[in-house]
């Protein structure tokens, strides 16, 4: 079993009062670790559709799968079913979960070494350098960058909240992260729209269904969808090619996908989800949740009732879905306006089954490669998105839109046996990955020790 305390050994305290340095190795929490490796990897899965092909209007829901476009179609779906079932949305969220638990585990180090005002300085520091970070990232690398949204969150939200009890930030985490964020991603789908196309596509086929002629308006609504999606098909060759660009050629629109995304997130109220999410991972770590430290049958009973109510939502949205031919309305209706029931509760379930295993000690030889990860995480998450745009649109292959659906999962594996092999030997000789050197030494504002102790 892991070490299961949340709180750093007297000793350790002791020693250390005076002082604000980072973790150190000796000091870090294993189940934490092992979580964010393994949402950092489940991230590539849910992003791997943005940098390797054109989706279409709605993220996740390819329209040349879900058109039946492919040789193996089929194939394709069950991967995308699965995706929905135990990524879409989960990843991202826990990667949110963890570094709202990482705020509470800086700022209770920090305080206790160094008082408050350290405390307050290191922790402002470090997401402001994190702002500056996701901007860089997301302007001139990929346009899907996260940190920016994580950084600002934390600079704006998370600070006054350090000391609010557990239940209280549990409580007030997941209502805002359901109840906003299901409005913010509502907004931005255009909800109000997709609802009354989605009725009237329903309306008809119940129509036909009892032998009764659909009304013009039902029938305009169906005509519409169906010009729709034979509009966004011819459209994807299009895409393709205009993706298929240099860097320097394609940097602007990159630049201005950006800048369109985040307003989005921002002016809809879906930034609400990221911050319900990071709100709820103070509350979970101040739990013990996050550290392993509950009994297993708390993890059991999280696990199944977060699949039982994720996974039936899916499955039920997918289905009726499937029956409209994944019409952009009726898929907002069934899969997107849920989204939140699907998301929170998954993420649990997932985070709950990785650390029974971490508990048991179950695989240990996974544990420790996703643990490296973890400790290298913005690495990683840096890296990977320089690889993926240049395998899939920079560099001389240009494999963007060339891939099928189900195909794209080889380039994951490739990426992630590269993040676990370079994780585990860059930690060999180093203390951190190159990314959270620089970024702890900024936010400390002393250069750290880089290489790691014999």
């Amino acid at each position: 079993m892991i070490d299961q305390a949340v709180n750093f050994p007297a000793a350790t305290k002791q020693a250390s009062r005076n002082s604000s340095t980072p973790t150190s190795p000796t000091e870090r929490i294993a189940s934490i670790d092992v979580l964010r490796g393994f949402a950092l990897l489940g991230i590539l899965l849910a992003n791997i559709q943005d940098f390797a092909a054109p989706s279409g209007m709605l993220h996740d829901i390819p329209i040349d799968v879900v058109s039946g476009v492919g040789m193996h179609h089929k194939f394709s779906m069950c991967i995308m079913t699965a995706q929905w079932l135990f990524v879409e949305g989960k990843m991202r969220s826990l990667f949110g979960l963890l570094l709202g638990a990482g705020s509470v585990l800086l700022l209770g180090r920090i305080e206790t070494r160094a008082g408050e005002a350290r405390a307050a300085d290191i922790f402002h520091r470090r997401y402001m350098w994190l702002i500056l970070l996701g901007l860089i990232h997301g302007i001139f690398i990929w346009n899907g960058d996260i940190l920016f949204q994580y950084g600002v969150v934390a600079l704006l939200t998370l600070y006054p909240l350090r000391h609010v009890k557990a239940s209280r930030l549990m409580f007030a985490g997941f209502a805002i992260a359901l109840l906003g964020g299901t409005l913010g991603i509502g907004n931005a789908m255009g909800m109000s729209t997709a609802l009354h196309s989605a009725a009237l596509q329903e309306g008809a086929k119940a129509s036909v269904l009892q032998h009764r002629t659909p009304t013009l308006e039902q029938q305009q609504a169906v005509k519409a969808a169906q010009e729709g999606r034979e509009k966004d098909l011819a459209a994807l060759q299009e895409t393709v090619s205009v993706e298929r660009a240099s860097y320097l050629k394609s940097e602007p629109e990159n630049a201005k996908g950006f800048a369109e995304f985040n307003c989005l997130v921002f002016t809809t109220g879906w930034i609400f989800e990221v911050v319900g999410i990071m709100i709820a991972g103070m509350g979970l770590y101040k739990t013990g949740f996050l550290s392993a430290a509950l009994p297993s049958r708390n993890y059991f009973a999280v696990a199944l009732t977060g699949y039982a109510i994720s996974g039936g939502l899916v499955l039920i949205g997918l289905s009726h879905a499937a029956r409209f031919g994944f019409s952009d309305a009726v898929v907002v209706k069934w899969i997107f306006l849920p989204y939140g029931l699907e998301q929170v509760p998954g993420m649990l379930a997932n985070a709950s089954v990785l650390l029974l295993l971490v508990r048991y000690g179950i695989v240990k030889p996974v544990q420790r490669a996703l643990a490296a990860v973890g400790r290298t995480a913005l690495s990683n998450y840096l890296l990977t998105s320089i690889i993926c745009q240049f395998v899939f649109k920079w560099g001389p292959w240009r494999l963007y839109g060339a891939l099928e659906y189900y195909q794209q999962i080889y380039a994951v594996v490739c990426v992630w046996a590269l993040n676990l092999i370079a994780s585990m030997i860059w930690l060999r000789f180093y203390n951190f990955g190159p990314v959270e050197w620089v970024w702890r030494s900024l936010t400390y504002w002393k250069r750290q020790s880089m290489v790691a102790e014999a």
